[in-house]
């Protein structure tokens, strides 16, 4: 009787230890999900100064809902405004570094990052610029897109 017992005690804790253990392996699996879905959104923020910086402003443009919003000191840009005011201009030297990402929802995240780069204006002019950028990134359909943005400069 006593083996019989010692039997269905090991058996249950042998039971408890598998579902901590599958517990913990759909942990790993959301934790490594989560990465790439932070990678992901990171390489598209590369990707869209990228774009900028190539002077490939249309494309761009496609990142953009159709509400964008843009807050740049104290200017509210919609997506064509936005795309505008990028044609007008010429980015070099664009270094991106210190990306986070915050997620809102299974839909929504937030990319900030410290933005240093060069830019020239219609006139010549060149300035360097530093600043901390927000990007809110949502997904419609099957495609990221960027739903807001502002940057905070660092002088």
């Amino acid at each position: 009787m006593l083996m019989f017992i010692l039997c269905l005690a090991m058996s249950a804790f042998a039971q408890d230890a598998m579902k901590k253990d599958d517990k913990m392996m759909k942990s790993d699996i959301k934790m490594s999900k989560m990465d790439s879905m932070n990678k992901a959104l990171m390489d598209n923020e590369q990707m869209a100064w990228k774009a900028i910086q190539e002077k490939r402003i249309d494309d761009f443009g496609k990142m953009l809902t159709d509400d964008y919003q843009g807050v740049s000191g104290d200017i509210i840009m919609d997506k064509n405004k936005e795309v505008a005011e990028l044609k007008q201009l010429s980015f070099s030297n664009v270094m991106i570094s210190d990306m986070k990402v915050i997620w809102a929802d299974k839909k929504t995240a937030i990319v900030s990052a410290l933005v240093a780069l060069n830019v020239a204006t219609p006139d010549g002019k060149t300035e360097n610029y530093k600043a901390r950028t927000t990007t809110v990134w949502t997904k419609r359909g099957k495609d990221w897109m960027i739903v807001y943005h502002t940057d905070s400069p660092i002088k």
